[in-house]
């Protein structure tokens, strides 16, 4: 039997792999460009193992440096929640289908909240309008009836009146020094 020879590749002439020494890599470049390399090598894998057998999987990798990096199928978090509820991925699609549900339950609820608010200020603006047509002279704002006014318009109608206040004094007072 002929002796196996090297080739470039580490790779023998029958094709078998060259056993690499696993230890510690003490130059930084060499252990960043190392680290790159077999980290995608493991997410290639990773890629391959989930679509070969339809499993999911995920895997999370800190660097030396403290960066995260992961890989998942579907997704890492899909699985992690999986993981995490003991749940199956139907009961997981289930749960996130009812998210979604909910999250439009909430946005169509809002909406029509905001629909009838757009309503009641059409109205107030729409009532405006009739008694400035009916008086023959502005209606002042400040005359304007509070009966119908939600807490937030009375607060903003507050504010505008405290405010009106301090410009009357202020004119007063510039008035009496001249």
């Amino acid at each position: 039997m002929a002796p196996l020879s090297a080739t470039n590749n580490g790779r023998t002439s029958n094709s078998r792999r060259r056993k690499i020494e696993i230890k510690d890599v003490e130059q930084r470049n060499r252990r960043c460009v190392t680290f790159s390399k077999r980290k995608l090598g493991l997410f290639n894998k990773l890629t391959e193992l989930s679509l070969l057998c339809r499993a999911e999987t995920a895997l999370i990798i800190i660097s030396q440096n403290g960066n995260v990096y992961s890989c998942g199928y579907p997704t890492t978090d899909a699985v992690l929640r999986r993981y995490i509820t003991g749940a199956s991925s139907e009961q997981c699609r289930g749960a996130r289908r009812r998210e979604q549900e909910e999250f439009l339950e909430k946005q169509r609820l809002e909406y029509e909240s905001v629909q009838d608010e757009l309503k009641e200020k059409q109205k107030q603006l729409k009532e405006m309008k009739e008694a400035q047509k009916n008086s023959s002279c502005f209606v002042s704002w400040w005359n304007l009836s509070t009966d119908n006014m939600g807490m937030e318009d009375l607060e903003q109608f507050k504010i505008s009146l405290e405010s009106l206040k301090l410009n009357l004094i202020t004119v007063l007072q510039e008035k009496k020094l001249h």
